[in-house]
């Protein structure tokens, strides 16, 4: 992957030029958004991202129409839209958020709770702080402690499935309940 950084307008054109390819052939994709592209498109106006990841269909046609946008931008990869988070994802997110309905293609996005238990499972501590802490006050009701962002991430995940780095790293960014 280049040292491209997408913003929110970048993705959300390539998205609507990916829509235009898809109509054209008479197909209409559909995309689930994940990372640093849904923080953008739907969180975090400002978040930038070097790719796209999302689960999509149909696979390859989705792929090949990708590939014909890239071509069209010498400063995007090939790999601009991927799908190797599939590996990392807990099953269907049934919040997930409409981020866009073009001609061809419709772009939903993780819901709140479903990213905030994606970015805690991840953990990476240079870069998914600030996430996690935007993601865990957009939760209904907001996650405050550790304890209420621990619980929607093994709820979302499946317990027992967080790994130590999660707890010590979520434990160290919110208050730890107290009990009476």
């Amino acid at each position: 992957m280049s040292g491209l950084q997408l913003d929110r307008d970048r993705i959300a054109g390539l998205l609507a030029e990916l829509g235009h390819e898809l109509d054209r052939a008479g197909l209409r994709g559909e995309l689930f958004v994940v990372g640093g592209a849904a923080m953008a498109l739907v969180y975090n106006t400002r978040r930038m991202t070097a790719d796209v990841d999302a689960v999509f269909e149909p696979k390859q046609a989705v792929y090949a129409a990708a590939r014909r946008v890239a071509e069209r931008h010498p400063d995007i990869p090939i790999d601009w839209l991927n799908d190797a988070v599939k590996a990392f994802l807990p099953g269907p997110d049934p919040n997930a958020l409409t981020a866009m309905d073009a001609p061809g293609l419709v772009v939903s996005a993780a819901s709140p709770e479903y990213l905030l238990a994606l970015k805690v499972h991840a953990s990476r501590i240079d870069r998914d702080e600030d996430d996690i802490r935007l993601l865990a006050s957009l939760c209904v009701p907001p996650a405050r402690s550790a304890e209420d962002v621990l619980e929607i991430a093994e709820r979302v995940i499946g317990p027992d499935q967080l790994p130590a780095k999660a707890q010590f790293l979520v434990q160290s960014m919110f208050p730890t309940e107290t009990k009476q």
